[in-house]
């Protein structure tokens, strides 16, 4: 029997994506599940309109500083699992059946799935661990199963905040994230705290997200970045804390010269110009010197589970509703997956259009996914540039390959 959890949304500044957000874990299948949105006064105000405050719950928090928003979200959730995501991405339907299934077995401390990108197909993060100066390293796992790992200090194996669940007996332990790291690195020093405990931890490649990296302050609607402060600084209390003090010094060189050298590369392709490069890298020194005088606060999460557990979702198994089109017919076709959704399906919709574009996948605020590109243009990167085909022959493709990855019953739904 797989465990109850609680989802922790943290959002700021973004209400139209987390409500989007929302949408996509109300369709989550075959789990009990509560989501906890911890968000600003502002925030709360739109959900309310939306009607989303009557069935998550909210905690108001104005204060930018992940850490604590997630200590927080901890205090109020009433499952024997925290799941965790970022109100800028949104999971596939099986997304938490998937990441469960670890729990199952009483050992297991934590679990991550992987991460897909804003083309709907490309992956943004697979499996990885992380050593004790902040450097990722690609980590090699079957992809249609569970792997599960013995984390170690001087390689823990990476939990991704915008993917990650974990028992909430392992965070009581651990005193949660670290307030310390306001934006970067938070999920990085738990998971090196867990292989200071040699925690198992697995990699569950079914679990997957789609993650669109949103503007915000930090960086803009093209991932350019406006300020690298709080990387600099949660960089510093990375390595002070786990990196033996030797080796701090060159890590820091090391990182600083990653950062220009990516700097640079958005300079070369006209995003940034030299003068902002220069900015960029003295917000970078100045956040590494705030870092390195940051002192390690006492905090403690709340003992007890919140008294009510609050399901968003329960057990549900929704039908599933599958439209393929041309792109002349765009407007029918989305409503009629609109209209599929608001009576509690699961709406799929395949738009095709007569050219060799590449296709794209992506969820639609309306809360039904959405794929469209081109009769003879590729899905899958790995396919060749130009597919001859018919229309026909292109969409049931096209909807057999939707519903393997997101591991739904094909026999359950309209074409």
């Amino acid at each position: 029997m797989l465990p109850s959890v609680s989802v922790v949304v943290v959002s700021q500044g973004r209400e139209t994506l987390l409500a989007r957000c929302l949408k996509a874990l109300s369709q989550q299948q075959r789990v009990r599940a509560e989501v906890i949105v911890v968000t600003s006064d502002q925030a709360v105000e739109y959900l309310s309109e939306k009607g989303w405050t009557d069935r998550v719950k909210v905690v108001r928090m104005n204060d930018e500083n992940i850490s604590v928003a997630r200590n927080r979200g901890i205090d109020e959730a009433s499952g024997d699992v925290v799941a965790f995501i970022d109100d800028d991405a949104v999971a596939e339907p099986g997304w938490l059946y998937y990441l469960l299934q670890p729990f199952v077995d009483a050992g297991v401390d934590a679990a991550s799935g992987f991460t897909i990108g804003r083309n709907g197909f490309s992956f943004q993060w697979k499996a990885e661990t992380i050593d004790a100066a902040g450097v990722s390293h690609p980590l090699a796992v079957p992809e249609d199963r569970i792997s599960v790992f013995t984390s170690k200090p001087e390689r823990a194996i990476k939990t991704i905040g915008t993917n990650m669940a974990v028992r909430r007996e392992a965070l009581l332990a651990l005193n949660g994230f670290d307030p310390r790291y306001r934006f970067y690195l938070d999920d990085s020093d738990l998971a090196m705290r867990l292989a200071a405990r040699s925690a198992k931890l697995a990699i569950v490649p079914m679990a997957r997200v789609h993650h669109a990296f949103a503007p915000s302050r930090r960086r803009s609607p093209q991932r350019v970045p406006k300020t690298l402060y709080e990387i600099g600084a949660s960089q510093s209390v990375f390595t002070k804390t786990h990196l033996s003090p030797e080796l701090i010094q060159s890590a820091g060189r090391d990182f600083c010269k990653a950062q220009k050298q990516r700097l640079i590369k958005l300079m070369q392709a006209g995003a940034l110009g030299p003068e902002e490069v220069a900015f960029l890298m003295v917000t970078l020194e100045d956040g590494l010197l705030d870092g390195r005088s940051r002192k390690a606060v006492e905090r403690g999460l709340v003992r007890a589970k919140a008294d009510r557990f609050f399901p968003l979702v329960d057990s549900q198994k929704c039908a599933i509703f599958v439209q393929s089109g041309r792109i002349f017919g765009r407007k029918s076709l989305n409503q009629r997956a609109k209209d599929a959704v608001d009576a509690g399906e699961l709406g799929i919709v395949i738009e095709l259009s007569p050219t060799a574009l590449y296709h794209c996948r992506y969820y639609d605020d309306a809360g039904f996914w959405k794929q469209r590109g081109g009769i003879w243009g590729k899905s899958l990167r790995s396919q060749s540039l130009f597919r001859l085909s018919t229309f026909q022959t292109r969409a049931r493709a096209e909807i057999r390959q939707f519903l393997r990855e997101f591991r739904l019953d094909g026999s359950d739904h309209g074409t």
